[in-house]
């Protein structure tokens, strides 16, 4: 074998270990970030849809998430109150894109709602409508591009930016319809753990 042959050799097998090198170091840090973020699931809770309601739901089911098989185009969770956060069961959330389509998807008996690109795909902004027992709320402002409702709508106490923090969404105030105990036959607690 030539000295060239030689090198060449060498040359692809060292571009091939740097390659290699290169991309199971390339993560996204702020994708990391978010998920470790989200902390351990909560036990007796397995997962599945009635999991980790109140989280960032697109930190993981996305196309680079740990749970890329399952990827969502929008999700969230609807809770009954604003203090006593308990998943409201059977909430519609309706959905309107950029270009006038539209689609409702309806929470599990956590709250939990979320939408797949084979049920729909949405061009943002997206307004939206929560609505159960005839009681209506509307968000006062289009989702800009966010992919899930946890992303604005976070509680941490103490507020962690009292002028930026949202808090969840609830759909009854306190003296309103609603059961504040959810919903009986959830095979999980529907209140959200660490609520009052």
């Amino acid at each position: 074998m030539s000295s060239r042959g030689r090198h060449a050799r060498v040359f692809v097998v060292v571009a091939s270990v740097a390659a290699a090198v290169v991309s199971a170091s390339c993560t996204d840090p702020v994708l990391d970030e978010t998920v470790d973020d989200q902390g351990n699931e909560t036990k007796g809770i397995p997962q599945g849809p009635l999991h980790r309601a109140g989280q960032r739901c697109t930190a993981c089911h996305q196309q680079n998430g740990v749970a890329s098989e399952h990827p969502f185009v929008l999700a969230g969770t609807i809770f009954a109150q604003p203090k006593r956060q308990v998943g409201v069961e059977g909430a519609e959330v309706r959905l309107t894109d950029a270009d006038g389509t539209k689609h409702i998807t309806k929470t599990n008996c956590v709250g939990n709602f979320f939408v797949t690109a084979s049920e729909w795909e949405p061009k943002f902004p997206i307004l939206v409508e929560v609505a159960k027992g005839g009681v209506r709320r509307s968000m006062r402002s289009p989702i800009g591009r966010e992919t899930d409702c946890a992303g604005c709508h976070v509680l941490s106490v103490p507020p962690a930016d009292p002028l930026s923090q949202v808090g969840h969404i609830y759909l009854f105030a306190t003296d309103e319809i609603g059961s504040p105990e959810g919903a009986a036959d959830c095979p999980v607690d529907p209140l959200r753990p660490g609520s009052p």
